[in-house]
């Protein structure tokens, strides 16, 4: 049902031509992608569990879906892949409360970023730079943390509402959620590239960002490799589907045109 309704869309709306303008002009396509989202689609409910409003689809369901939406376009395709990507250290490490919370959001169809890669680290997060800074209340017990630091290359990190951030604690790296609201949050200007441009990668700078303890992923610092390990399993799938799916699309334009060529 939802491969068809994916077919539906791309030839309706998404046509060729359509997703040719979003690259040329660097167009990220936020009204897209929330269309895919929103309470019609809910195109990301496939990878949340039905207690928090999704339908505990597995890796069969997430690859024909990726698939699909690698036939369309890589830069709405990369944008779907990020909010699985960002809800995922909050699935696999989350506490009953905060998946209550957050992965709702995310079934209502909230944009999410993961932000772990840093310009002098890449993805090595042994190498993390920025840090989680304890902050004590009055009664001596950890209220939050302020964040300082920078990311890199952050996919959808202009227009997520919130995001998982990796930092560093100190019991050792830390995954926090914050939200685009928070004080001493900013994204930088999108990157220019040289492909899946309609695809929005960013920096982004916390400068003292104030994240609450209820904010702490699973609510006990220094977790952050372990869950780290475990969110790369079915967003591994999805990037090999999303690599079938543009090269059987690139195939049935190729092939057509080959013949006509000659």
């Amino acid at each position: 049902m939802i491969i068809d309704l994916l077919r539906q869309i791309r030839e309706r709306s998404l046509t060729p031509e359509r997703i040719r303008q979003f690259d040329q002009d660097e167009i990220f396509p936020e009204e897209v992608i929330r269309e895919l989202l929103g309470p019609e689609i809910g195109l990301q409910l496939l990878f949340l569990p039905e207690a928090y409003g999704g339908l505990g689809g597995g890796a069969r369901d997430m690859a024909a879906v990726s698939e699909e939406l690698g036939k369309i376009c890589l830069g709405i395709a990369t944008a779907f892949l990020v909010v699985h990507l960002g809800s995922d250290p909050i699935l696999v490490g989350g506490t009953v409360e905060q998946k209550q919370k957050w992965l709702t959001k995310v079934a209502e169809g909230a944009l999410v970023a993961y932000a772990v890669t840093e310009a002098e680290a890449g993805s090595n997060l042994s190498n993390l730079k920025t840090s989680a800074t304890p902050v004590v209340d009055d009664q001596g017990a950890v209220a939050g943390y302020h964040i300082n630091g920078n990311k890199q290359f952050i996919s959808s990190g202009n227009h997520a509402e919130f995001l998982t951030v990796l930092a560093q604690a100190p019991e050792g790296p830390t995954f926090f959620i914050v939200e685009n609201t928070m004080k001493g949050f900013s994204a930088g200007k999108p990157e220019q590239k040289h492909g899946i441009r309609s695809s929005n990668t960013t920096s982004l700078n916390f400068d003292n960002v104030f994240v609450p303890i209820e904010n702490l992923v699973g609510e006990v610092p220094g977790r952050g490799l372990a869950q780290s390990n475990e969110v790369f399993g079915y967003t591994r799938l999805m990037v090999a589907a999303l690599g079938l799916g543009a090269g059987i699309a690139a195939l049935e334009r190729v092939i057509p045109y080959a013949k006509e060529r000659v």
